[in-house]
């Protein structure tokens, strides 16, 4: 054997070009070689490759393909490929790489190839793959058939678990699957409690193992335990036909809600879930049952339900608050440009012109308290409003009370009195602003609603005293036309308004109550009301408030002697030139000797270069372009000698308790508000004058 085999490489060697030639084009697989440069040129390709690519000449392969290993893959497969070749070449010691991929045959089908390659360098050609072929298509199509079943139960097995997953993400009470088709059970009913509440647990021990019940009698038995109002919606929800049909027409999931009680009487809301599929293997429509409590999630929802309801009244009664604040404010303003143009008809008419400019005042009054109002409300909606808490007494904040109200009261002749009487501790600490507002807001209530020669009455009392705090009771009562019971509940409520001016011939926002129980509520306090329609309102405040044993009066203008102003020097310092005019011409009048600064950082300068004795007192705007009356404030104090100490009193339409505490925390003496109120100024000049000398 050893001879034949040595006579045979002889021969071999002597004829080797013939016989690999006739070796490679004769062989039964693919053959071809291409260069492992870029271009992937083929250099070699047999007659069994041309017949696997369906090519019958070389020239035909190489339309086809371009001639090229890249021409010859799918263009889907050709990335894939080159990178799995060019990974298993770099790790293999022998250069060999298997890769399957797909190919385009010349009459356009597809067919997949075995590709076993080796690579190697040549004298001839340089680095080269020669690649054994053959055609694996039918191979591929038993692989994938195995696949396909394989996956077939892989997605029966996904699909009980997707089933389970969603029973369990329902959280539900228990569950069960069961076969529509066969109407028997595939599992049996799970409870997701040890200890399950409702009667279903009953039928279930009933009927011990459930493997040979039907899903019918379950439910006919199931549905004995239902009230007979609901017997029929259930067993119509849970009927065979109805829900394979749900099936057939691709409605998979079926919902139904009932109310049912536990073993303890409670009553639950019951929501079943049945969820339809048709099984993959044999066809047959089966369904995972699902019965989730959503008592809780019910009453969620109707909360919400009310609350979005609350909400839809709310906006309703802002629309309508709207109209009437539109009334309300339009209202005054045509007094005021009415009687404006009446002026100048009757300039010579002196009486008539003082009787315009009357009322004139009345409807600027009116209708700032309209906008104050609403402002108020918008700032405490937003959280902005702040206590600014001062040393003070309560019988001083009840004396400027009175002197506020005193003459609404008389003009509509009505009794009014204030008792003071029970008020043991006065000094307390608190904001005196604030708690002014409150009492005379609803003091302005009051004689608004009452008719004339009516009563009105505002009560003070101290009702206990515990470690250094006092309960301060403070009650309004009236003889007016009182609250129907249908409005008492939304009294308090922004934009609510039992009767619009028109109805009631009373002018205001109706926001005056909302503006009350913010402030009560600001300072931890409590408001009450009791009321019967035509005999009279009861309103009662309830604060507690931190006593002292000594206290300053907090910043109220006093009752003073008359102070001769006149001749005094004033540095009006005012940004807005009509403001400014308007207010340099009533100074002028009481005669002041009026100069005027543009801005805070002028008003500065003036009082650098003018002698110390010079102004004897400063009016200061608050919001100015470069310097604001604060920070004016704190330069003019941080001068020396006497020009540090003129008095200066802010004038501002922010009148807030903490913008007057700011004003005062900046070195300001007082707090006057825009619209000036000639009256109250000079009185507060006075009473700043005399604390200053």
């Amino acid at each position: 054997m050893e001879n034949s085999l040595k006579k045979f490489m002889k021969a071999l060697s002597e004829n080797s070009d013939d016989f690999f030639r006739d070796f490679v084009e004769q062989m039964p697989g693919g053959f071809f070689a291409y260069r492992a440069d870029e271009s992937e040129e083929i250099l070699h390709l047999n007659r069994a490759a041309l017949k696997i690519f369906g090519c019958d000449t070389l020239k035909e392969f190489v339309e086809l393909t371009g001639n090229s290993f890249r021409g010859m893959v799918h263009p889907d497969d050709i990335d894939n490929v080159e990178k799995s070749i060019a990974e298993q070449i770099s790790n293999s010691v022998e250069k060999t790489d298997y890769v399957e991929y797909r190919i385009k045959q010349k009459d356009g089908s597809t067919r997949w190839i075995a590709d076993y390659g080796r690579f190697t360098h040549t004298e001839a050609f340089g680095d080269i793959f020669y690649v054994f072929i053959v055609d694996n298509t039918e191979l591929m199509k038993k692989r994938m058939e195995r696949l396909e079943r394989a996956n077939e139960t892989l997605l029966r097995i996904s699909a009980r678990e997707s089933q389970y997953r969603k029973a369990i993400l329902y959280d539900a009470l228990f569950f069960y699957e069961v076969s529509l088709s066969e109407n028997r059970f595939v599992t049996a009913v799970t409870q997701a409690g040890e200890n399950n509440i409702f009667p279903v647990s009953d039928i279930i021990r009933s009927q011990g193992s459930l493997d040979g019940t039907r899903f019918t009698d379950f439910i006919k038995i199931a549905s004995e335990l239902i009230s007979p109002a609901d017997r029929h919606d259930y067993l119509e929800f849970f009927d065979l036909g109805r829900l394979m049909k749900c099936c057939e027409n691709g409605e998979l999931e079926q919902v139904y809600d009932r109310h049912a009680a536990d073993k303890l009487g409670k009553t639950h809301l019951l929501h079943y879930v049945v969820l339809l599929g048709k099984s993959v293997a044999d066809g047959t429509t089966g369904a995972l049952i699902i019965v989730k409590d959503i008592t809780e999630q019910s009453d969620r929802r109707k909360f919400l339900n009310d609350t979005l309801r609350q909400a839809q009244t709310a906006a309703i009664a802002k629309s309508t608050f709207l109209a009437n604040m539109s009334h309300d404010i339009k209202t005054p303003l045509n007094a005021i440009l009415g009687f404006a143009d009446l002026i100048k008809m009757h300039v010579g008419d002196r009486e008539k012109t003082e009787e315009y400019l009357e009322k004139i005042r009345a409807s600027g009054n009116q209708l700032l308290t309209i906008v104050s109002e609403a402002l108020e409300v918008t700032r405490m909606e937003s959280g902005k409003a702040v206590l600014a808490e001062i040393e003070g007494s309560l019988a001083d904040m009840l004396d400027e009370t009175e002197k506020t109200v005193l003459p609404e009261m008389n003009a509509k002749d009505l009794h009014f009195k204030i008792d003071r009487s029970r008020i043991v501790h006065p000094n307390v600490l608190a904001d005196f602003t604030r708690l002014t507002e409150v009492l005379a807001q609803l003091l302005d209530n009051a004689a608004k609603y009452t008719e004339n020669g009516g009563y009105v009455i505002l009560r003070a009392e101290e009702q206990q005293h515990t470690d250094g705090y006092g309960k301060y009771v403070f009650t309004v009562e009236d003889t007016g036309s009182g609250i129907s019971e249908e409005f008492m509940d939304r009294l308090f409520e922004p934009f609510a308004r039992e009767n619009n001016t028109t109805q009631s011939g009373v002018l205001g926002s109706g926001l005056g109550m909302t503006v009350v129980k913010n402030l009560v509520d600001l300072m931890g306090g409590e408001i009450s009301v009791m009321s019967r329609q035509n005999e009279g309102s009861r309103f009662t405040v309830t604060v507690t408030l931190k006593q002292l044993e000594n206290a300053e009066s907090p910043a109220i203008v006093k009752s003073n002697e008359p102070v001769t102003l006149e001749g005094m020097r004033i540095l009006l310092v005012e940004d807005n030139d009509i403001n400014c005019e308007i207010a340099e011409e009533l100074l002028t009048v009481e005669g002041f000797i009026v100069e005027t600064a543009s801005d805070g950082d002028v008003a500065v300068e003036m009082v650098k270069e003018a002698d110390a004795d010079y102004f004897n007192l400063i009016l200061m705007d608050i919001q100015m372009p470069r310097m604001n009356g604060y920070e004016a404030t704190r330069a003019i104090r941080a001068l020396n000698g006497a020009r540090a100490d003129i008095p200066i009193i802010a004038l501002s339409a922010n009148t807030y308790a903490e913008d007057k505490k700011k004003a005062i925390e900046s070195g300001m003496d007082a707090h006057a508000p825009k619209p000036l109120n000639m009256e109250y100024l000079l009185s507060l000049i006075a009473d700043v004058l005399d604390r200053k000398t």
